[in-house]
């Protein structure tokens, strides 16, 4: 059966932090534990698009936008949420979870899949585990694997440099705003897991060894109906990018190396 399309008061009520009435009925958010003693940590990354500065219902109106138009949508969610992770790793998870639940509602994005991996194995070779996380996004989307792989260690760098002592499980969540290989096609994807944390010789690092699943959900970005909503979805939603998103939804990292990045150079350096 073929999807209704959005309608106009949808994205009205959505940016007004109501549940639009007529979106596509579709298969709920990941939940995500509520956890006094969990931190969240998050680097996003782009692919395949391209940043063009539009500004006005342009923004909207034309897909070659839509890269940015996608960041001035998240950003909008992210205020509903109050999730802004460039403020730190505390107190983030729980928002998180309204997150999702905010980008999962906008009428102009499908979700196409919601569903975690097997289960994986923690182990004291990371570069194993870089191996996992790159191949979780193998059949579902195209991703840049040293795209992910600098995410990943982006976010053990943050764990090391700004996770607080006392906090025992981390939520790790990778998003992205991606181009389809056929240059028309968008998409958005939030991956995420959690690992227990522990400090070792002062450093804060994942308890190993232990078991996980990254959870995975990838939304397709409704080009038509963004067009068809170009002047209403400026009117609700101002001008934006991608670039803003990432710089808000980037948690800060510091000086110390993560043991991901301390493999990396010791990489470089036999090279």
């Amino acid at each position: 059966m073929a999807e209704s399309a959005p309608k106009t008061e949808d994205y009205t009520r959505w940016a007004t932090g109501r549940t639009p009435r007529h979106a596509p009925h579709l298969p709920g958010p990941p939940r995500i534990p509520r956890d006094s003693g969990m931190e969240l940590v998050s680097n996003p990354f782009t692919q395949n698009v391209k940043a063009t500065g539009a500004t006005g219902a342009s923004l909207f109106r034309d897909s070659r936008n839509h890269p940015d138009a996608v960041g001035t949508v998240l950003n909008h969610a992210a205020t509903l949420a109050n999730f802004f992770p460039a403020r730190g790793l505390e107190d983030q998870t729980e928002q998180f979870s309204n997150y999702i639940m905010k980008v999962s509602s906008f009428p102009g994005f499908m979700l196409t899949l919601n569903e975690p991996t097997g289960q994986k194995q923690t182990t004291p070779y990371v570069n194993m585990m870089i191996d996992d996380i790159k191949r979780s996004y193998d059949g579902v989307v195209d991703a840049d694997a040293n795209k992910v792989a600098s995410s990943v260690k982006a976010m053990a760098n943050s764990i090391i440099n700004k996770s607080s002592r006392f906090a025992y499980r981390s939520l790790f969540t990778q998003m992205s705003i991606m181009g389809g290989s056929d240059d028309s096609s968008l998409y958005l994807t939030i991956f995420y897991t959690t690992l227990n944390m522990e400090v070792e010789d002062g450093k804060k690092t994942y308890s190993s060894p232990q078991s996980y699943r990254i959870n995975r959900s990838v939304f397709k970005v409704l080009t038509a109906s963004l067009v068809t909503n170009a002047d209403q979805l400026f009117e609700l939603l101002g001008n934006g990018s991608f670039d803003q998103w990432v710089k808000g939804a980037t948690s800060p990292g510091g000086t110390k190396l993560s043991c991901f990045e301390e493999l990396h150079i010791g990489a470089e350096k036999e090279m």
